[in-house]
């Protein structure tokens, strides 16, 4: 199957309610019609999204902002299709005989790997799952399957010890820009920078496809060290850190994804533990980079999921730029690379797509995929979503306090307790409670037109209404224990300490 000639893309037609079907590559571009990716989990939606993003950058990147508005709205036209993939034909080929997409021909290994190990989250061995059975997946078609490789390569954790990760990072959030409309060939084009975008990013990188290839085209050395600046946009955007190579299925069988027939089905794959250093971090453009200044060094990393908290939190880092040399800064962000080209050739709102592995060590513990809109001005932020983000998140920070008070007690001095704490943890359900019911009113104030026009008065109400469900929280988790009366004292004191910092807040705004 080559991704460039064959019929690969599940889409839907109408919105994402049409019959399913493989769409191929130049149908996508070259071809009328409104296509929405479709597949049984949002991380390879996702994946899909991003792959057929980087296959389009890498293959038609737009030399200027007219190139890449005259693309948006309307079809290549055949004649630049196959001029453009011509360069690439043999590299984008999941089967070619000495250098398949994303893998490694002669891969060594005891033991081949079962082929639901590639979709990241589902259990296999020791790994279990509460929703999922180990072997549940046995066999993927071709089209899954170079998702899959993409996905795991791109966007998750390596396979366990003595494997590298991605160039971002063990589990780095993908930010992409979404259109209006559910349409496929709009979101494609939204997500490719133009040439001085993509050099802002990689100063010295010219087009060359003689020394800028994939990695199983031009592999990686054993022991190689590598500088990120010596890796090109194509290297990069398909960056394989692993030795894989997929394994046929030995009968004829339907893909366990797609469920129907499929041509050629991989039921396995095999992997390889080799060792190379990349110094630096690649800019890659699909993710925000943040950076923190400890010990006096400036370190930075891709944004991820790290705690249970909603992707919200994280907003001014995906939207808004920081400049980490800015006087007393101590940290910096830069968004990724279609939402600050966004803000520059596009007015009124912005729509996000976001997704992400949150992990623990290599174990996937959660999927996280959001769709974020924001409202139009968001681009002449002034600060503004940051300060509504800050105060989300300062109002947590309130309630979660005073119901620790209440679940642990307040110290007096000494060894002995000034008041008597009830002795649950409140205040983890009071955070999970916090982020379920505030998650409607956040989107809202984010995605309201009125919330940048009319500033003052939007903050205000917005601080008001977090502070209105913080002492509903706070009331339904207390109120079952002020009928002790030893008890009432703990309970009192944070209900009023809940109140002034709450005030506090509001009055902030």
């Amino acid at each position: 199957m080559n991704l460039l000639e064959d019929a690969w893309i599940p889409v839907r037609a109408a919105g994402g309610t049409g019959d399913l079907r493989l769409l191929t590559y130049r149908e996508l571009l070259c071809e009328p019609g409104t296509w929405q990716v479709s597949l049984p989990r949002d991380d390879l939606e996702l994946a899909c999204v991003q792959l057929l993003a980087c296959l389009t950058q890498v293959m038609f990147l737009p030399v200027d902002d007219q190139t890449l508005r005259k693309w948006l709205a309307e079809p290549l036209s055949c004649k630049a299709f196959d001029a453009g993939i011509a360069p690439c034909l043999e590299w984008f080929d999941l089967d070619h005989p000495t250098q398949p997409f994303m893998q490694s021909r002669g891969v060594e290994a005891v033991d081949d790997t079962p082929i639901q190990k590639i979709l990241v989250g589902l259990p296999e061995g020791n790994n279990h799952a509460f929703f999922n059975e180990v072997g549940e997946v046995r066999n993927l078609s071709g089209p899954i399957a170079a998702i899959a490789l993409f996905n795991q390569a791109s966007n998750s954790p390596s396979f366990g010890g003595g494997f590298k990760g991605s160039l971002r990072g063990g589990a780095p959030i993908t930010t992409l820009v979404a259109g209006k409309t559910a349409n496929l060939r709009e979101l494609i084009w939204l997500n490719v920078l133009t040439l001085p975008r993509i050099q802002e990013r990689l100063p010295r990188w010219t087009f060359d496809y003689k020394r800028d290839q994939p990695t199983w085209v031009k592999p990686i050395r054993e022991g190689q060290t590598i500088r990120w600046n010596e890796i090109g946009l194509i290297r990069g955007l398909f960056w394989q850190p692993a030795r894989v190579e997929l394994v046929c299925a030995q009968v004829a069988t339907p893909c366990d994804v797609l469920r129907g027939p499929s041509g050629t089905v991989y039921s396995a794959f095999r992997k390889e533990k080799f060792s190379f250093t990349i110094e630096g971090l690649w800019p890659h453009p699909h993710g925000a980079m943040v950076a923190n200044t400890k010990h006096g060094l400036l370190e930075w990393k891709f944004a991820s999921f790290t705690t249970s908290a909603p992707a919200w939190t994280l907003l001014s880092e995906f939207v808004v730029p920081r400049d980490v040399n800015a006087p007393d800064a101590k940290e910096g962000c830069v968004p990724a690379g279609p939402v600050t080209q966004a803000g520059e050739i596009r007015d009124g709102g912005l729509h996000l797509v976001v997704g992400g592995y949150r992990t623990k060590k290599a174990l996937v513990t959660e999927r996280r995929h959001e769709l974020m809109s924001l409202a139009q001005g968001w681009n002449d932020d002034k600060g503004r979503l940051k300060q509504l983000v800050d105060i989300g998140k300062e109002a947590r920070k309130v309630l979660y306090g005073k119901l620790y008070v209440v679940a642990v007690g307040k110290k007096g001095k000494g060894k002995r307790k000034e008041l008597q704490g009830i002795g649950v943890p409140i205040h983890e359900i009071g955070e999970k409670l916090f982020y379920g019911r505030t998650e409607s009113l956040i989107h809202e104030i984010f995605s309201n037109i009125l919330t940048f026009k009319e500033w003052k008065v939007a903050r205000a109400d917005f601080a008001d209404q977090l502070a209105g469900r913080c002492r509903t929280i706070f009331k339904e988790l207390t109120d079952a224990y002020a009928m002790k009366p030893e008890l009432i004292p703990v309970i009192a004191w944070s209900r009023r300490s809940l109140g002034t910092e709450l005030a506090e807040l509001k009055e902030g705004a």
